[in-house]
């Protein structure tokens, strides 16, 4: 099934998803985070770790439970902030959603709500330096960071979502992580080292398929809303990503791609 949705998607995809991010500052790397913009709980780095786990069956109990996110939006004062947040969550949930059949009724794989003095997890969403988020369930609160002006806008704030909606298990990173940080980048990319202060080269190492992050079982997406721009990270304004196919655009904060949402989907078990 999903390998018939990326087919009838690609030429799609090749259209639509040709928007970088083009800012002269990019503020999801300035979060402070893993790779910019990821919070993992007592500075884990999935980086830099190895797990010894040999399935990853255990981690189902670090999603969201139900498949329910609540978030606080009560730090976001500003009307037209707090507008485009919400204008996102819906797009994101809209994305993940499927028609019932033989209705126009959507029904949800993902329910992103306000929260009640019933949930004891829920994202704050609040201003701050850069956009980041917390990586998953867990307990406390969870926090996602917003910068005005940078990172009010949809395609952003979906990204952040998908770190929220991401988790982690013995050391490994599972769900819906930064694209060109998969193993098997190199077939795709060309990273250019020489155009990145040697500080911030650590935010360009790989995963280790099965032992840092879960394989997804899904094709390298150019057009994943999880990808880094051309130039991320970069100190002289040259790309310190060159895609090997001259035709790919990367980097684009509009909306998810066909396999961003395949992979939401497939990580949170909602039925075709």
């Amino acid at each position: 099934m999903l390998a018939h949705l990326f087919i009838a998607c690609s030429f799609f995809i090749g259209i639509i998803f040709t928007n970088p991010i083009k800012d002269s500052i990019d503020y999801e790397l300035l979060g402070g985070g893993v790779e910019g913009d990821m919070f993992f709980p007592d500075g884990y780095d999935p980086i830099k770790y190895h797990s010894d786990a040999k399935g990853v069956a255990a981690y189902g109990n670090r999603l969201w439970p139900n498949n329910v996110v609540p978030y606080d939006l009560s730090s976001i004062i500003d009307a037209g902030h707090r507008s485009i947040v919400l204008q996102a969550i819906d797009a994101l949930m809209n994305a993940t959603s499927t028609i019932i059949p033989g209705t126009t009724t959507r029904k949800p794989c993902i329910t992103i709500r306000p929260r009640t003095a019933s949930d004891p997890v829920f994202v704050k969403i609040q201003y701050g330096t850069g956009c980041s988020a917390s990586v998953g369930y867990g307990s406390g609160t969870r926090s996602m960071t917003l910068e005005n002006p940078g990172c009010f806008r949809s395609g952003t704030i979906q990204h952040e979502f998908l770190h929220s909606l991401s988790t982690y298990y013995s050391k490994l990173f599972i769900g819906i992580y930064h694209e060109q940080s998969r193993p098997d980048r190199d077939e795709y990319i060309t990273v250019n080292y020489a155009n990145m202060d040697p500080s911030k080269t650590h935010n360009f190492n790989k995963y280790v398929w099965g032992s840092t992050a879960l394989n997804q079982n899904t094709p390298y997406d150019y057009g994943s809303i999880m990808h880094y721009s051309a130039s991320g990270f970069s100190n002289n304004g040259l790309p310190t990503i060159t895609p090997k196919d001259p035709n790919a655009k990367i980097g684009q904060r509009v909306s998810l791609s066909a396999i961003d949402i395949a992979e939401v989907r497939a990580l949170y078990k909602c039925s075709s």
